[in-house]
């Protein structure tokens, strides 16, 4: 800082560090302005067209209708935003950030055993900062009323609205969604209080009825020459727009108008409606398929012609069918009699006005010697001839991918099961990118004007996941999750079925060895911690010998049993056929009870299918094997007693 600064700074001049303008470059799409100063886009032809395009075209329709129901099939739900959030650098967590320096055990609670953690020892690991936020369940019940109540005095719901406006985005990619507004505004200053501002009523604005207001550079709220334009709170005053932010009719403070809305440009009706709308009651997306800064771009632009093509071929399709179609053909006959022919000429107008759809013979007069007596001039091609068909299959093609819906959802079978769910995968992509679009540009501004940021107001995935992954997948998850509690992590489980893991074991590796040994920690000579050897390993006489007490755990698989090498029967490491880590344990009480109470084979193949989850041939092969081992067990101890 200079001198000439610090004499200003301390006689309290202000100086301008930033430049008060900025140059935007003009924006490409031509549009004119109106008579207010709003502009309107220019389009190849009226936005209204368009809707009547959609509406009454089935290759258009079936898109878009299609995209709006799978869109919209599962509902909405309200999720948390964040689970834990920093306040001072807004970082997100998904378990409690707690303190490294302070960290304890966790604190089991005598009346349900689940773990407490001191709010005081939270601590965001990226600023330090101790102040976390949590949602606040209060702000949860202003979404959920917004799901289940009218937003509107017709009685539509959020879903019927937000409808509309998924439509306009796929048709026009123009959507407005209007927020009207009952404004609290101080008697005496004329300010508005937006806390206790309400939100009447939420409404779909007809695209075609829009002209956005803003200047030549696309800047919103702007006029032509780089003004910002107000409007009054109060709707009888918004006849007016405002070049002052205050109203100069009743002294309310002025809202940035944003739009103007105008039933003449779309029904061209003698007295119109207009009314302008500012800055916070309207939400507006400026083109999905085409973003711009102040419109969007139709896709049905770009397919009108095709469109229309299929309109006419249903047209076609209709007429040769239908009375109003011309004959099929005439049958010719020559004579040489121009009387005859003259009379037939009559004759065939008079039967053509009763019935235009016979055939009637026509005589026409012919030298003598000549050929062709008689010969028949068709008049109708046939469809085959046409490849109706595949030029029908191939306009519908094009315009469906356009919104990503593929000639499966047009009624049309695919001519494999891979290509089937194919089109399934790409539609469903479509959808979720909808969905994506509706939240960004609509649901979290709408939260955000209701006051509500820590939850989000979503539509459920449309896409069905298959239950049988989703199971196979919690199943790998649970086995992650072990491993890591073995590892000495701690392991919980939230309400919504999500595990969280520790960030550092609670349980330290000598911990953990002991637990493994019993309790019994060993030292340096190999004894316990009391000076007592450790217990004997009682080993077996052959493989397969039962009732065998090992020092080691279940399966015969940690440090000392002499299972846990590779071979073996009991070992881990080479399970035989039908044998998992999962079913481990019960196939080995089975067999165990089968040696115990003496079952038969039958029986005990039977127990094993049943609930070892496994095939007979599985059972047999186990049976057969393991109880061979106790025979030949048996029949060693039998030959020992035997006298020599």
């Amino acid at each position: 800082m200079g001198l000439t600064d610090t004499i200003k700074g301390a006689f309290g001049f202000k100086t301008k560090a930033f430049t008060e303008t900025t140059a935007r470059p003009s924006i490409a799409q031509p549009y004119f302005s109106t008579d207010t100063g709003a502009k309107l886009p220019i389009f190849p032809f009226p936005l209204i067209m368009i809707y009547e395009l959609a509406d009454n075209i089935d290759a258009i329709r079936i898109p878009v209708e299609t995209l709006n129901r799978e869109i919209f099939k599962n509902g909405f739900e309200v999720v948390e935003r964040f689970k834990y959030k920093c306040s001072n650098c807004s970082k997100e967590f998904d378990y409690k950030p707690i303190k490294n320096e302070n960290k304890e055990e966790p604190n089991m609670s005598a009346s349900n055993g689940e773990s407490e953690t001191s709010s005081d020892n939270l601590e965001c690991d990226t600023c330090g900062n101790t102040e976390i936020l949590r949602p606040e369940p209060t702000n949860r019940k202003i979404l959920e009323k917004l799901i289940h109540d009218p937003v509107n005095g017709n009685g539509q719901t959020i879903e019927d609205v937000i409808r509309q406006i998924e439509r306009d985005l796929e048709i026009a990619d123009n959507a407005y969604l209007l927020l009207l507004k009952n404004y609290w505004l101080d008697d005496t200053t004329g300010k508005i209080d937006h806390e206790k501002t309400e939100i009447k009523e939420c409404l779909r604005i007809d695209p075609p009825q829009v002209a956005m207001i803003c200047d030549s550079d696309g800047r919103i709220g702007f006029d032509d020459k780089r003004n910002k334009v107000w409007v009054c709170p109060r709707f009888e005053h918004r006849d007016k727009r405002l070049l002052e932010p205050k109203c100069d009719r009743c002294g309310a403070e002025g809202i940035k108008a944003v739009m103007e809305v105008n039933s003449v440009y779309s029904l061209g009706i003698p007295q119109p409606k207009r009314v302008i709308y500012g800055e916070g009651e309207v939400i507006w997306k400026a083109g999905k398929y085409r973003p711009a800064l102040v419109y969007g771009y139709s896709p049905i632009y770009a397919i009108w012609s095709k469109a229309m093509s299929l309109s006419h071929m249903d047209e076609y399709i209709r007429k040769y069918f239908d009375k109003m179609r011309p004959p099929r053909g005439m049958l010719v006959i020559a004579s040489r009699n121009y009387e005859t022919f003259r009379k037939s000429w009559d004759m065939l107008e008079q039967k053509a006005q009763e019935d235009p759809y016979m055939i009637h013979p026509l005589l026409v007069e012919q030298e003598k010697g000549g050929k062709n007596l008689a010969q028949w001039l068709d008049f109708t091609g046939s469809l085959k001839e046409l490849e109706f068909i595949a030029v029908r299959q191939e306009l519908r093609q094009i315009i469906g991918a356009i919104f990503g819906v593929l000639p499966l959802y047009y009624g049309e079978m695919p001519s494999g099961w891979s290509q089937e769910g194919l089109q399934v995968t790409i539609t469903n992509r479509a959808v979720k990118w909808g969905q994506d679009i509706l939240y960004k540009s609509f649901f979290r501004r709408l939260g955000e004007i209701l006051g509500v940021e820590d939850w989000d107001l979503k539509l459920k995935e449309a896409e069905e996941t298959d239950e049988l992954m989703h199971l196979q997948i919690q199943g790998t998850e649970i086995e992650n999750m072990t491993a890591l509690q073995a590892l000495g992590f701690e392991i919980t489980r939230s309400h919504t079925g999500d595990f969280k893991v520790s960030k550092d074991p609670v349980i330290g590796m000598r911990e953990m060895m002991e637990m493994q040994g019993g309790g019994q920690g060993l030292g340096g000579d190999g004894r316990g911690q009391d000076g007592v050897a450790a217990p004997k390993e009682e080993r077996q006489s052959f493989q397969g010998e039962p009732k065998n007490k090992r020092p080691s755990d279940i399966g015969g698989i940690a440090q000392g049993s002499p299972s846990s090498g590779k071979g073996t029967s009991m070992s881990k490491k080479n399970y035989p056929d039908g044998i998992t880590p999962i079913n481990f344990q019960v196939v080995k009480n089975t067999l165990q009870s089968a040696v115990d109470h003496g079952w038969k084979k039958t029986k005990t193949v039977e127990q094993l299918r049943k609930y070892g989850s496994m095939t007979v041939r599985q059972a047999r092969e186990i049976v057969k094997h393991e109880f061979e081992s106790i025979r030949r067990w048996e029949d060693g101890e039998e030959g020992s007693k035997t006298p020599a």
